[in-house]
């Protein structure tokens, strides 16, 4: 039904939009200068800050999101379950990568939307739940037992 739904919507752009898309194609540019250059900034920060504290993302050449791999002490427990964990152990929000379909799995999503001292503060909170993966994924195993 989800996707009989989302068919309708694909079918055909409102009109409102497509003109508001060709004025935006055909007018002044610098905006879009100055949001790429935005975006590629704060890559740059997140695939060097997460370098540093032990989690290698590729760089990604042309969009605001950075698709990264687990890290090896994750993997077992999958993209939704190091979700959780991330976000209640690092206060640092990804999108598990198997809600963009089967091979999303063993990936999270990073959105570029931070400044530079937040996403350098998500590092760093990154660092301290990296160093504490033994005891994290004892105390995830044990709740997971419990439940």
């Amino acid at each position: 039904a989800l996707a009989r739904i989302k068919s309708y919507l694909d079918y055909g752009a409102f009109t409102p939009v497509q003109v508001a898309a060709t004025a935006a194609l055909n007018g002044p540019q610098e905006i879009i200068d100055d949001a790429r250059n935005t975006y590629r900034r704060r890559r740059d920060v997140l695939i060097e800050s997460f370098a540093r504290v032990g989690w290698d993302i590729p760089s990604p050449s042309a969009t605001m999101f950075a698709w990264a791999p687990i890290p090896e002490a994750y993997r077992h427990v999958g993209s939704l379950q190091f979700s959780k964990l991330l976000l209640e152990h690092a206060n640092v929000a990804v999108s598990p990568g198997n809600g963009f379909g089967e091979y999303g799995e063993g990936y999270v999503r990073l959105a570029l939307v931070e400044n530079r001292q937040r996403i350098m503060q998500a590092a760093r909170n990154v660092r301290r739940f990296i160093d504490s993966s033994d005891r994290i994924l004892e105390q995830a195993e044990k709740s997971a037992v419990g439940s």
